[in-house]
């Protein structure tokens, strides 16, 4: 894999990585990302064919439990649906302030694979292809890459690069803690680790020998610099992204990321039950099980009631530490200013 550009645009899943970022970012010459989470197949394809002449785009997929190597199937269903009920509950007097019924346990984990095998099929069409939230077996590498796909995995650790390049990655996304939206930490139950995007950078660097690329606040010409001098080939941006014209992110998330001056992001598993950086607010007041994607489903329709009504309390607000330096305007404006091609 060659990064003949220094950005690489994360992919949002969710609304923010919409296929006109996509299309924008890849026509200054750097990658662009569409986000799989949360979309069938059918939708995928159709967002891919229209991006398609853009230049270089890629897809990130969302790897299920099923699918992930990493989990341990037996204590990830322990005492699963007795940790949703409760979260359930906490629920609904937010799902009563909206006018809004929540899904039921068995409707919540209608669609745990989200169309995955469907998706693998897919991908074989797209030159580039990358997955998050877990890692997937070598055949599913060996099987994109007999395709002529270029796979890579978003990893939080230096364990988790070495058994990505075992599995056959292509390429890394090194992702630090200053990352706005979810970790990708393989592991569904376990706790991210907090080494600063900059060792950890320097530590995977010692240890693979396929490129990286950095991921996690970087909002900035002079932090894009920084991580190459660290060894990654380019770097990834999402919160950077966030404010521009042709990104997806809902009225409400735009309004608080503009609004909100104080700096102060957090972790949390309210939103999704995987470990997400947002804004803060009084949604995540609440606790939630580590239960993707049940924590997600039973949360969706308080977040769209309060996107649509602007109610900032109760929707998620993702944003990376450096959030303040998000820039408003095109698309392209803000990947030649993060490359030093703009003053």
């Amino acid at each position: 894999m060659e990064f003949h550009h220094p950005i690489v645009a994360a992919p949002m899943a969710g609304g923010p990585s919409s296929t006109a970022l996509a299309r924008a970012v890849a026509s200054t010459g750097a990658m662009g990302f569409l986000g799989g989470g949360g979309k069938s197949a059918a939708q995928l394809v159709e967002d891919y064919r229209s991006v398609a002449d853009a230049g270089r785009v890629g897809v990130n997929l969302f790897v299920p439990d099923a699918a992930n190597t990493a989990v341990d199937p037996v204590a990830s269903r322990a005492q699963r649906t007795e940790k949703l009920a409760a979260f359930r509950e906490k629920l609904l007097p937010f799902a009563q302030r909206l006018g809004v019924e929540l899904p039921t346990l068995e409707e919540a984990g209608a669609n745990v694979l989200g169309d995955w095998d469907a998706k693998i099929k897919a991908a074989s069409q797209w030159p580039i292809v990358s997955f998050t939230f877990g890692l997937p077996g070598p055949a599913v590498f060996e099987g994109l890459q007999e395709s002529g796909s270029q796979v890579g995995v978003t990893v939080t650790s230096v364990v988790e690069a070495r058994n990505a390049v075992d599995h056959g990655a292509d390429f890394l996304v090194v992702q630090g803690p200053e990352a706005g939206g979810h970790r990708s930490v393989h592991d569904p139950l376990a706790v991210p680790e907090d080494i600063p995007l900059l060792e950890l950078l320097a530590a995977v660097d010692d240890v693979v020998d396929v490129p990286f690329v950095a991921a996690g606040g970087i909002v900035t010409p002079e932090q894009v610099h920084e991580v190459q001098e660290y060894g990654a080939a380019a770097a990834s941006v999402g919160t950077a992204l966030l404010l521009s014209d042709e990104a997806g992110t809902n009225p409400v998330h735009r309004h608080m990321l503009q609004e909100d001056r104080s700096g102060t992001t957090r972790l949390t598993r309210v939103f999704s039950g995987r470990v997400s950086r947002s804004l803060v607010n009084e949604l995540m007041e609440l606790d939630a099980p580590a239960a993707y994607p049940e924590v997600n489903a039973l949360t969706v329709p308080i977040k769209r009631a309060a996107a649509q009504l602007m109610d900032p309390r109760s929707t998620h607000l993702f944003a990376g530490t450096g959030y303040l330096h998000a820039r408003t305007g095109p698309a392209a404006d803000i990947v030649r200013w993060l490359a030093g091609e703009e003053a």
